[in-house]
């Protein structure tokens, strides 16, 4: 009959190799997150906007980062609406004008 020591020896090895198998076998969760993670970074977030035909026949056509002017008696106008609450928005331009994208 063997003695205890080896059973516990024997079902440690076991326990070890079989810990070592599922590590490298099954994939973790983390690295899958990862992946939803980058891919949600991708979506999230302002994007340049397509800027074809919106400059009328201006050419090159191109988008760029515009900060908003903002009023300098620091009272709201309706004029403005929601676009003065942004800090920075895409638009379209061509030379020194801005066009709606």
């Amino acid at each position: 009959m063997a003695s205890p020591r080896n059973h516990t020896i024997g079902l440690r090895i076991a326990v070890t190799l079989m810990l070592i198998c599922s590590l490298t076998l099954f994939p973790s969760k983390s690295v899958g997150s990862l992946l939803g993670l980058k891919r949600m970074k991708t979506v999230l977030g302002s994007r340049p906007p397509r800027c074809l035909n919106r400059c009328l026949s201006c050419r090159p056509c191109m988008a760029a980062l515009v900060i908003p002017p903002h009023p300098k008696n620091g009272s709201k106008t309706s004029s403005h609406g929601d676009a003065s609450y942004y800090l920075l928005s895409w638009r379209c331009k061509c030379g020194n004008k801005f066009f709606q994208p």
